[in-house]
């Protein structure tokens, strides 16, 4: 026959947790949510690193006339793109306006000489769609190579504006920029290598090409359009994911303090 063993009547029942527990699970909460939200600007930095304005010249000659292919993927903190304004340095002697489907593009004289583009969207441009306006310049006679055109461009959006302006191309609004005599890529970035006559470069290359039929340099192009026509950011996955990390860190601190409210 078993016995029941008394209870201790020195040992305390036990009770819900205490004040002081229910503050440190609150606080514990709150620091994992200011920790998602400090994961979340971490994120969306290489957004902010990203978000440029780009310019793509068709020469870089001096003296010759280049159409000039400004770029943006990107809105105003996510608020779709309405205007882009790009200044025009003095140094160009002449500029050339071009259609562009579903802008109105206008060209503007100020009373201090500045002269100024302006394109207006017919519908806003959504944030991470790719976008492209050309306008038509002619570049200063004379120019050294190494000579840089800066084209200050305020880009206005639904909600706020970005003015690309700086010099230093290494600050966080850098101004698109040109550089006389040297080859651009596709986001309009200089590569640092002089530019080569097209037709001292074709001559020199004529045996190649009567060797191997032209295909290598077909091959090269068809490699290289799909990526400078591509639409895509890979600004905009990071986007994403720093906004679903701010969500969980709001609804977490919500929780928290919710829990706290309840527990006074």
């Amino acid at each position: 026959m078993t016995h029941p063993i008394p209870s201790d009547p020195n040992r305390p029942a036990s009770a819900a947790p205490g004040p002081r527990r229910r503050r440190r699970a609150g606080r514990a909460v709150v620091a994992t949510a200011t920790g998602l939200a400090a994961a979340a600007f971490v994120l969306a930095g290489p957004v902010a690193a990203n978000a440029h304005v780009h310019v793509t010249p068709s020469s870089t000659e001096a003296g010759a006339t280049s159409e000039l292919a400004f770029s943006f993927s990107h809105g105003c903190d996510g608020s779709p793109t309405t205007g882009i304004e790009v200044t025009v340095p003095e140094e160009v002697a002449s500029v050339a306006l071009i259609a562009n489907a579903g802008w109105q593009v206008a060209a503007d004289l100020g009373e201090d000489g500045t002269r100024t583009v302006a394109f207006t969207a017919d519908t806003p441009i959504p944030d991470g769609v790719r976008e492209t306006l050309e306008l038509e310049v002619a570049l200063p006679e004379g120019a050294a190579d190494g000579s840089q055109l800066v084209f200050p461009t305020l880009q206005q959006c639904e909600t706020g504006e970005w003015l690309w302006a700086d010099e230093d191309q290494g600050s966080e609004t850098p101004a698109p920029l040109l550089t006389i005599g040297e080859t651009a890529d596709a986001h309009g970035h200089d590569h640092g290598a002089p530019a080569v006559d097209a037709e001292a470069e074709g001559e020199a290359a004529g045996g190649d090409h009567a060797d191997h039929g032209g295909a290598p340099a077909d091959a090269a192009a068809a490699a290289v359009a799909p990526a400078a026509e591509s639409g895509a950011s890979p600004a905009v996955p990071v986007s994403i994911a720093a906004l679903v990390v701010a969500v969980l860190a709001a609804i977490l601190g919500a929780a928290a303090l919710r829990r706290q409210a309840q527990q006074r």
